[in-house]
């Protein structure tokens, strides 16, 4: 097949311009690298993502760490009632929501359990009120109470009751208790977590007091010694920015994976498939038309493999160049990876359960990027076998 390209290059070959000194050559050469170089490179860039997808890739265990099952067990007792405790907690879980670097895509399962919202129930006073599922972001916030009441802070027996929750589930699980800390029964939530802990080895706890109650964060940070999890008093984590790092080192850090040497092609290095964007946009589509085809090209190349792979998943890793605030680059970069998502799903139909949204907002090497140079403003993807 005749491409223009080939034109271009029968126009050299035949001698329609003057020798090399003659001026009008580098113009034409010019004029055909600007017209046809976004076809260029969308080729170049469809075979060598094919390439880099096609390479054998392990993962270290040690690299990664997912957890499948989070339950979110928050205090709805009379204590929260005070000094606006529980308006503090309903903040905070907006920060979570925000911070989660994953689609609703059922990649992990979550529920809530709250202790202490119904009055007259004693020490028993815990219940489920969303059964552990795929995350849904809305049904999440609807799922809590607008106010609570004057009911027994029941800690020890909602612990007790999360950690029955989760037994059964495989895999890694985790506790994520919010709240003010305080037991008002005859038990010692200390113990509970560390027996419920030992009967279940793969589940850890992580405490967020709300409040600045001593006996709480007494009773918190022993929860989360003996639950091998993380303390943390309220106002440490004061944005989505801050949440979304906890979690990428206690719950999703991404894992990193490596090319395996091949017999045939030898050790190649590891990289990326990436779509890049314009400056403070989060549209799969550029205005640059050398941009916009190398984008289009490499969704194509990920949509190609996937189909041949149907077992496979992609992690859709989103960067921002560092120009605004970290929480607004944070956001930005969850925009871009969505985009992306969106995109592969509406257009090629790649369901949404076999890719997952990871925003890292910007990077100190991104930060550093020119304005001009697109690979600040990027997602990366990642095939998981």
């Amino acid at each position: 097949m005749v491409t223009d390209f080939d034109n271009c290059e029968r126009i050299k070959q035949v001698g329609v311009l003057g020798g090399p000194s003659d001026p009008r050559r580098k113009l034409m050469f010019a004029n055909c690298r600007a017209e046809f170089s976004p076809r260029l490179v969308a080729r170049l860039t469809t075979i060598l993502v094919a390439i880099i997808l096609l390479l054998p890739s392990t993962t270290n265990a040690d690299d990664c760490k997912r957890v499948p099952n989070i339950l979110v067990l928050f205090d709805a007792s009379g204590f929260m009632r005070e000094k606006d405790h529980y308006q503090a907690l309903l903040k905070q879980m907006n920060f979570f929501e925000k911070a989660i670097p994953l689609t609703a895509d059922g990649f992990f399962n979550i529920g809530l359990r709250h202790y202490g919202l119904k009055v007259g129930m004693g020490c028993e006073n815990t219940e489920s009120i969303l059964a552990i599922q795929p995350w849904d972001p809305e049904r999440f916030l609807n799922s809590f109470p607008r106010s609570v009441s004057y009911g027994t802070s029941s800690l020890g027996a909602g612990l007790r009751a999360a950690g029955d929750e989760l037994a059964s589930l495989p895999g890694k699980t985790m506790i994520v208790l919010v709240g003010g800390g305080i037991e008002s029964c005859k038990t010692d939530p200390i113990k509970i977590a560390e027996q419920i802990c030992s009967n279940n080895p793969d589940l850890e706890i992580h405490t967020f007091q709300i409040g600045n109650s001593q006996d709480g964060a007494f009773y918190l940070r022993g929860i989360a010694q003996k639950g091998k999890g993380t303390y943390h008093s309220y106002g440490e984590l004061s944005s989505a920015a801050v949440w979304h790092s906890w979690m990428k080192q206690f719950w999703v850090q991404p894992c990193r994976v490596t090319s395996t040497p091949s017999p045939s092609m030898g050790t190649i290095p590891a990289s990326k498939p990436t779509v890049t964007f314009d400056f403070n946009s989060f549209s799969v589509r550029s205005a640059d038309p050398v941009a916009d085809a190398s984008n289009l090209a490499a969704m194509e190349a990920v949509v190609a493999m996937m189909r041949q792979n149907p077992s496979s998943r992609v992690n859709l890793h989103g960067f921002s160049d560092g120009k605004g605030k970290p929480e607004y680059n944070l956001n930005l970069s969850r925009k871009r990876a969505e985009s992306v998502a969106k995109h592969l799903s509406t257009v090629y139909s790649i369901p949404v359960s076999r890719m997952r949204v990871v925003p890292h907002g910007s990077t100190a090497a991104g930060a550093l990027r020119p304005v001009e140079d697109r690979m600040g403003r990027r997602v990366e993807f990642e095939i998981v076998p």
